[in-house]
């Protein structure tokens, strides 16, 4: 059994903009960004450089194929949220622009937290989809009467998927590894010990030794990618939410979540389209594990939450197989 801790893409903003209280006053607004729930200390990244027979200095994040001698050197970069805001215009009339840095939609809720002598357009609470790659103007914030001073802040969260679509609980999954494997669910469905949550209440841990090539289990289009961090360990505030992982947008609107996966092997890009058993990557133990695993789970936009959704793998029968810790699972098919 490998506990993990999987802290979901939900992502937390407030925006607040003070005016002082006295006619055509204002001040800077000010943007705290946060991952829901987590520290923010950065990822891990792997830099390589070396000196091609020219002489010439080449610096890469992929590891090259050269028969040069290769350095390498650990730097910091800052995770990417699913959603990032740009703002643009006077602070009488401050547009909002969201832009979706996943290949696949995002729900996103926004709601004034404090209001004096401002109009939204449109009016606030909204919840809206943005479902590509991309920025929108989504909010204009206008200040109603020019003879009195104006406050006012905003909170959004952001949550992958559209909660309008409407899964289909029939289909059937493929095994995420290779026919002929066969390997071990340590934790199942409603695991207690970190299967605790909605994001993660019906997810596998499948224990696979690391290297092992991890397969798409449904087609779809990759939403997003994190490849960079190497290292694990039982330390929750340094190890949460950090585990390579892969992403994938299923056609009935739910989602694949490939976790834990080995430093720089995942083979797929943002926005590239997989059909069920191509690879992805390679199986690992990043983020906070206590031994090589996939996790695993099929999830979806619950009216602005993210939930994991149970499912069964193909068998050959028409109802498929409900998997369980315990037990041991193998390929069906090709």
């Amino acid at each position: 059994l490998a506990p993990e801790n999987l802290r979901g893409p939900v992502h937390n903003v407030e925006m607040t903009g003070m005016r002082k209280p006295v006619a055509r006053m204002s001040a800077a607004l000010l943007v705290a960004a946060s991952l829901a729930a987590a520290p923010a200390p950065g990822w891990a990244k792997r830099i390589y450089s070396y000196r091609d027979e020219n002489g010439v200095l080449h610096f890469t994040d992929k590891k090259p194929n050269t028969e040069a001698e290769v350095a390498e050197r650990v730097v910091r970069v800052e995770e990417e949220p699913p959603v990032s805001v740009r703002e643009e215009g006077p602070p009488e009339d401050r547009r909002y622009y969201f832009f979706n840095h996943w290949h696949g939609p995002v729900e996103v809720a926004i709601e004034f937290t404090e209001a004096e002598n401002v109009a939204s357009e449109p009016p606030l609470p909204t919840r809206f989809v943005i479902h590509e790659f991309g920025e929108q103007h989504l909010l204009t914030v206008r200040r109603e009467s020019e003879v009195l001073g104006f406050r006012y802040a905003l909170r959004f969260s952001a949550v992958p998927g559209d909660s309008r679509a409407e899964p289909d609980p029939d289909h059937l999954y493929r095994v995420p590894f290779r026919a002929g494997e066969r390997f071990f669910i340590g934790q199942g469905f409603g695991g207690e010990t970190t299967h605790t949550d909605e994001q993660s209440h019906y997810a596998l841990d499948i224990s696979m030794p690391e290297g092992s090539s991890v397969l798409a289990a449904r087609g779809g289009q990759v939403m997003n990618v994190e490849a960079d961090f190497f290292g694990a360990g039982m330390n929750l505030e340094r190890f949460g939410g950090r585990a390579n992982q892969v992403r994938i947008l299923h056609e009935d609107g739910t989602m694949a979540l490939y976790a834990h996966l080995q430093l720089e092997s995942v083979v797929v890009r943002p926005g590239q389209r997989v059909v069920a058993g191509e690879v992805l990557g390679r199986s690992g133990n990043t983020g906070y594990s206590s031994g090589p695993h996939l996790h695993f789970a099929i999830q979806r936009n619950a009216g602005g939450k993210l939930v994991s959704l149970p499912f069964r793998f193909a068998d050959g029968t028409a109802a498929g197989r409900a998997p369980e810790a315990g037990q041991w699972l193998e390929a069906f098919g090709r």
